[in-house]
């Protein structure tokens, strides 16, 4: 019973965020079979990933189902909200995969609306195998920004001149804490911002400006227990910096020389930010005390 209430309340959360009213409508057996066969390898890549780190790293089946009340950005949480970006992030980077599997085939209406169904398929099967694990379970919280995120790439799906102006993207280093690579997991190695690029202003495209970017952008720190040793304390914060963009200085003027090589790098750029490639200054930051070291 718990599950199919959690289903009906995930479903309307997803209506409600939904950036078309009549995206609900917009769906149909035959589209989504159509959109199924069209972005097969998406969707299957996508899922096999998923299902791989549901067993790897977030402990799937190690409980009965339950719900988890995790908060938003408190000091008082489990990663200070940055797991929630992550979350939006996520969502929005399968959102847009799959949508630029459909559109190649099919017009942009279509991509968007059926990227928004299959991402919030895939996200749906994340929160509730969620439910089932000792360390985490079910959480509104996620549903939400999971439902922010394919509706960001929905809108960006939808129109180009949204697409030209704003990205979402990481910013990733491996933490101490971690030992490896772990993009999903590793929290104080993660930096999300939102990129607004001059060049998809259109009074600012032909001139010298079209190469910078404002970011607006978050970081957490310290929260989890493998951060102990090199974090004595939680801290976060916000920030808004500029950076060059990268995509128009290195890969678009060219572009044709570049090949098939040019296009994915240009693409990854979308959603990467390299470390480095940017200033920042912070609007915002919070510090909270976890260890002796900083009590002191």
């Amino acid at each position: 019973m718990q599950f199919f209430v959690s289903l009906r309340r995930y479903l309307a959360v997803l209506l409600l965020l939904s950036p078309h009213a009549t995206l609900a409508e917009s769906i149909n057996w035959e589209g989504a079979r159509k959109s199924l066969i069209d972005a097969k390898y998406e969707i299957g890549a996508v899922a096999g990933g998923i299902t791989y780190l549901g067993v790897k790293e977030w402990n799937w089946g190690s409980a009965t189902f339950k719900f988890n009340e995790e908060g938003w950005f408190g000091m008082d949480t489990g990663s200070g909200g940055i797991d929630k970006l992550g979350h939006m992030y996520s969502s929005y980077l399968i959102a847009e995969a799959i949508g630029n599997g459909l559109s190649r085939q099919n017009d942009a209406e279509f991509a968007a609306t059926y990227s928004a169904l299959w991402a919030s398929s895939l996200m749906l099967y994340v929160e509730i195998f969620d439910g089932y694990s000792a360390d985490h379970g079910f959480s509104y919280e996620d549903v939400i920004f999971n439902s922010a995120g394919i509706a960001f790439s929905y809108l960006r799906t939808r129109n180009p001149q949204l697409r030209e102006l704003l990205d979402y993207r990481l910013d990733y280093r491996p933490s101490k804490g971690m030992k490896g690579f772990h993009p999903v997991t590793d929290y104080s190695g993660m930096r999300y911002l939102l990129a607004v690029k001059a060049a998809g202003v259109p009074a600012l495209r032909d001139t010298p400006l079209k190469y910078l970017e404002l970011n607006v952008g978050y970081t957490a720190q310290g929260f989890k227990a493998a951060d102990a040793p090199y974090f004595p304390e939680r801290t976060t914060e916000l920030f808004v910096g500029f950076s060059f963009n990268l995509d128009e200085i290195l890969f678009k003027p060219y572009s044709e020389k570049l090949g098939i090589v040019g296009k994915y790098a240009s693409t990854a750029l979308h959603y990467y930010q390299p470390r480095g490639s940017y200033i920042k200054t912070a609007v915002d930051t919070r510090h909270h005390c976890v260890s002796a070291v900083c009590a002191r």
